[in-house]
């Protein structure tokens, strides 16, 4: 074996070596209630990402949440839905619960996660979903998400708890913190950036004009123009990151009559601690063939957008 050959073989070995060893590195899960979810709590960034809907699991002694609630007519209870897995509904109509699966977003979540260390070496705590939606919602209100069954009760009281927790130690370690909520859509070929803002709401022309309170008012001081959609938006961050279209964004700030999900009950739950923005994403980018792909650039374009608005802390 001449001296070249055996310099060749012996590059081509490391690359093959350190390839794997980025595969191989990722973060140590620990099992939630029952395997009703994962999570990491030894985060050394001021960043959560949680990911509710990407679950399979489906336990056996846990009713389907397809019966949905129960909508009465009359009683204390009129015009409202109550959610018991146990309720005949004799005397109402069944009120519908969504239980649609986030195909490959807790995989693209774990993606993302990997690229954060791998890329960065910045390592945020994290909440993945295990269990079916089926099962459970664990981003709606516990009654709906449970319909108020007792061990879906308590995976929902946990997962949300590790949510609190992380939301605590960023508070306490960083003073200030991002949390990201992964989800996935098949409304079209773009990205929903979820603030807690209708449609209605972003398609007006000035947003600081708005009564309604916002998922990032923390971080938006007085311009929610800029910060929702200006150039240093999380929207124009993923545009620019190469992750296609995103809504709202610097270059496309409104979505029109396009359908558009503002966020649910974890963007919602947490904003008086922390700023929080849900992600719809479309099918190609969370689950097609160059998933990994779209999730190294995801994570860059947090990396960014933390950067640009002077939130990125680590330890």
């Amino acid at each position: 074996m001449s001296l070249l050959t055996y310099f060749y073989i012996s590059i081509v070995a490391v690359v093959l070596l350190s390839s794997r060893a980025e595969q191989q590195r990722v973060l140590n899960y620990i099992d939630g209630y029952r395997s009703s979810f994962k999570y990491h709590q030894q985060g050394n960034v001021n960043l959560i990402i949680s990911a509710p809907h990407g679950g399979s699991l489906t336990p056996n002694d846990l009713p389907d949440r397809k019966i949905g609630g129960c909508l009465r007519h009359s009683g204390m209870s009129a015009g409202l839905c109550t959610w018991w897995y146990n309720d005949t509904c004799t005397d109402g109509q069944r009120c519908n619960t969504t239980t649609v699966k986030d195909t490959l977003s807790d995989e693209f979540a774990e993606n993302v996660v990997n690229e954060l260390d791998i890329q960065y070496a910045l390592k945020p705590y994290v909440v993945i979903g295990k269990w079916s939606r089926t099962k459970i919602d664990f981003n709606r209100e516990i009654q709906e998400a449970t319909l108020n069954h007792p061990e879906a009760m308590n995976a929902h009281r946990h997962y949300h708890g590790n949510i609190q927790q992380a939301v605590d130690k960023i508070k306490l370690n960083f003073g200030k913190g991002l949390l990201l909520d992964i989800h996935g859509h098949s409304a079209g070929n773009y990205t929903m950036v979820g603030y807690l803002l209708t449609s209605d709401q972003l398609n007006r022309n000035d947003l600081n004009t708005l009564l309604v309170p916002t998922s990032i008012d923390l971080l938006c001081n007085s311009s929610r123009e800029e910060c929702i959609r200006g150039p240093n938006s999380f929207g124009t961050a993923l545009e620019s990151n190469q992750l296609g279209i995103a809504y709202p964004s610097l270059a496309n700030p409104k979505p029109g009559s396009l359908r558009f999900l503002s966020g649910g009950y974890i963007t919602k739950n947490y904003i008086s601690g922390i700023n929080a923005i849900q992600t719809e994403l479309p099918y190609d980018i969370r689950a097609g063939v160059n998933r990994r792909t779209h999730a190294r650039n995801y994570a860059r374009a947090v990396v960014h957008f933390m950067k640009q608005n002077h939130l990125l802390l680590s330890k």
